[in-house]
């Protein structure tokens, strides 16, 4: 038994997915903003509820929604996901599974994009990946995350979440041992257009340096030494690169020629990495955000 949260504008092909694998006494809670968000019109499944979250005050939409779904949810076990990722025809019977032989487990996100320059930085989403979600116990992701209620501070958890952005960066600090799974390798195809990846990967250092500034910027060190290193010895270091990156592709089965990329997509991380440091804003979901502290949030443009 568990309670799904799935913050959502619409009813994506994602959702379809994850209801259909509903077991009797699951319940899911559709969040969305609005009740003029398109889900508000979908026909939900008997064992959903629609919750509407409204404007956030002080945090991100997605947090904003997490917080109340959590309000309502009625089980111990708690599954956290999104609407876009692609799910297994077992996706929520294993999480739920790994959840009770371990206590809080992540799925492992692998964005991917048809479109560029997203595409160029697929090695490094991958690499990273491997880095802090499935090499550590330390970071989860909310695309895909279990937790038990009853193992954290659900009231302190829920009030946090009301004033900062990320919903997965922050369940971090309120529990340990965070099992990465490797049954749970899901794809993420995400909008791949020059502003789209901006915000994406710039959002997602802001986010990781928030909550973890010393490990932040030891990972953005260690990419400067490669680039340095590069320069000194551009072969070898290139066909190093290049190999561990179709080594983590292939160690998830992700069957894509986006390995070719690891190159370039390394030589661009510093450059990310400190824009995304210190730029004062960024759009996530349709709106605009200065993030100035961990918990202190202003929603520029709802």
């Amino acid at each position: 038994m568990a309670s799904i949260i799935l913050p959502t504008f619409e009813w994506t092909r994602s959702c379809a997915q994850l209801a259909s694998q509903l077991e009797p006494e699951d319940e899911l809670l559709v969040v969305c903003d609005s009740e003029d968000d398109p889900v508000a019109d979908v026909d939900l499944p008997a064992q959903a509820d629609l919750l509407v979250a409204g404007e956030p005050e002080g945090c991100s939409g997605k947090a904003n929604a997490v917080a109340l779904a959590l309000e309502y949810a009625s089980q111990d076990r708690i599954v956290l996901t999104d609407d876009d990722l692609e799910r297994d025809a077992d996706w929520l019977a294993t999480i739920k599974r790994l959840g009770e032989e371990h206590g809080t487990v992540t799925a492992v996100p692998v964005f991917v994009s048809d479109e560029y320059p997203f595409k160029l930085f697929e090695p490094l989403c991958l690499v990273v990946a491997t880095l802090v979600v499935d090499r550590t116990n330390w970071v989860a992701w909310g695309g895909g995350v279990t937790f038990d209620r009853r193992e954290i501070d659900l009231e302190g958890y829920v009030a946090d979440l009301r004033r900062t952005i990320s919903d997965d960066a922050l369940l971090a600090e309120y529990t340990n041992d965070i099992v990465a799974s490797p049954e749970l390798v899901n794809e993420v195809h995400v909008p791949g257009g020059l502003r789209a990846t901006y915000e994406r990967l710039t959002r997602f250092v802001t986010i990781f340096y928030r909550f973890a500034p010393r490990r932040t910027l030891a990972i953005l060190g260690l990419f400067v030494a490669i680039v340095i290193l590069g320069v000194v010895a551009t072969l070898p270091v290139g066909l190093a690169v290049t190999a561990l990156a179709y080594n983590r592709y292939r160690a998830f089965g992700v069957d894509r020629w986006t390995w070719l990329f690891a190159v370039p997509s390394v030589a661009l991380t510093p450059l990310l990495g400190v824009v995304g440091i210190l730029r004062p804003t960024f759009v996530w979901g349709g709106r605009r955000y200065q993030w100035d502290e961990t918990f202190d949030v202003t929603v520029l443009d709802p």
